[in-house]
């Protein structure tokens, strides 16, 4: 498995990942359709840039991503990300591919000095089983993980 950072090199595989999803389970995707020309668009935009997505790539196929930002508390500099997104072609789950889409989360963080990472999780039956395998996070009733790394 590689992960690269989605970029105008990958897009392409991007976008056919996204359609794959989309057509293999659309109740679990955010959008309706894949905004193709949208995305091509927002991968030059300049605020898409503050947003990483990492993409985990099987022999030039994206298998699956995670999305994160960055951002701070001015008041008492608290550095945080928040992650938008994580998903895994189904054929891929249970493969170590998340966990590994999360290690490059981690390894991003600590080089930019994050305090902790947070998302808000999914609450089915294997989304639950994955999230309480983190070590040291917290999982809050409302479906909040938080992970201190400092």
């Amino acid at each position: 498995m590689e992960f690269q950072v989605l970029g105008r090199d990958n897009v392409r595989q991007y976008i056919e990942y996204l359609r794959i999803a989309m057509a293999k389970e659309p109740e679990k995707m955010m959008a309706e359709a894949v905004d193709e020309e949208g995305i091509l668009e927002r991968i030059q935009d300049p605020f898409y840039v503050k947003t990483t997505s990492v993409l985990a790539m099987d022999n030039g196929k994206v298998v699956g991503r995670i999305e994160y930002h960055f951002y701070g508390c001015m008041q008492d500099g608290y550095r945080m990300a928040y992650v938008d997104w994580v998903y895994v072609l189904p054929e891929y789950r249970h493969q170590g591919i998340a966990q590994g889409l999360f290690g490059e989360l981690v390894k991003d963080c600590k080089a930019n000095e994050i305090n902790q990472y947070y998302l808000i999780r999914a609450t089915n039956p294997d989304a639950d089983k994955f999230y309480h395998s983190f070590e040291d996070a917290s999982l809050s009733e409302a479906p909040l993980l938080r992970k201190y790394l400092k």
